[in-house]
């Protein structure tokens, strides 16, 4: 019933050079999930980017959130990206998508705030990628559209995340998905009296294999509070009673999610 969600990303992470990802987010602007963006006429998606990371030899995650915090952000900063920057940090995650030590995630409000934020990149941040990359190796973007779906998430240095990989049941869209999981976040919270927030990555650019992913994310009392209630049955017993039925299968993962950068 619980997923994880995205953080900082593609302008920084370059395992061939720097303008590779470049030339992929410009992909990305021409071909971002029409599809999934005229599904869903309420709301307007964000931008994310996504990069699979594995720490280099001797590197542990305090390090990678000491430069991240420092040195990218100060860059990020100086430059005033319309930007906000996390990195998911694996704790229990399921094959196929167990291999990476971490996930940093970019998200953009739109592409033009992605395209400022690339040209100063471009034309300045040499001395930052470098160093970024000798604490880790990461894959190339991939870019997801994301939904809100409930609650926004509170604001803290670091929350648990649990991402569910789903994918639909026959019949069923991301319309439905997107009222499931509004529905489920209204009665957690409801359940707890919290803030948990939740919201849904569909596929746009350099990824396949599943129709979406769910987020869920909030304080540690919180996310403690609503995994219990799914482990004792509480949760299912609501579901039912609300008939809240969930319209995919979806596989759930453990993060811990890293603020880097917040606007």
């Amino acid at each position: 019933m619980l997923v994880l969600a995205v953080h900082v990303g593609r302008h920084f992470f370059k395992k061939k050079g720097i303008d590779m990802f470049k030339r992929l987010l410009v992909v990305g602007a021409l071909s971002l999930s029409v599809s999934a963006m005229a599904a869903h006429h309420e709301e307007t998606p964000m931008i994310s980017e996504f990069y699979e990371c594995s720490l280099n030899e001797g590197v542990t995650v305090s390090q990678v959130l000491d430069f991240a915090r420092s040195d990218f952000k100060a860059f990020a900063d100086k430059n005033d990206f319309a930007m906000n920057s996390f990195i998911w940090e694996a704790v229990a995650v399921s094959p196929p998508y167990d291999e990476p030590d971490l996930r940093w995630v970019n998200y953009f409000p739109t592409w033009g705030d992605y395209f400022a934020s690339e040209d100063a990149w471009r034309a300045t941040a040499q001395d930052v990628a470098t160093n970024l990359f000798e604490l880790v190796s990461c894959s190339k973007a991939r870019t997801l559209a994301v939904h809100n779906a409930g609650a926004q998430p509170p604001a803290a240095q670091e929350k648990p995340l649990i991402a569910m990989v789903c994918n639909l049941d026959e019949g069923k869209s991301i319309g439905d998905a997107l009222a499931y999981r509004k529905a489920v976040n209204k009665m957690a919270n409801e359940m707890i009296d919290g803030s948990v927030g939740s919201a849904v990555f569909t596929p746009a650019l350099g990824i396949t294999g599943f129709d979406y992913v769910a987020m869920v994310t909030g304080t540690t009392q919180d996310m403690a509070n609503v995994m219990d209630n799914v482990r004792s049955g509480k949760a299912l017993k609501a579901m039912r009673a609300e008939g809240i039925e969930n319209p995919a299968q979806c596989v759930a993962d453990l993060h811990r999610s890293h603020l880097v950068v917040s606007r």
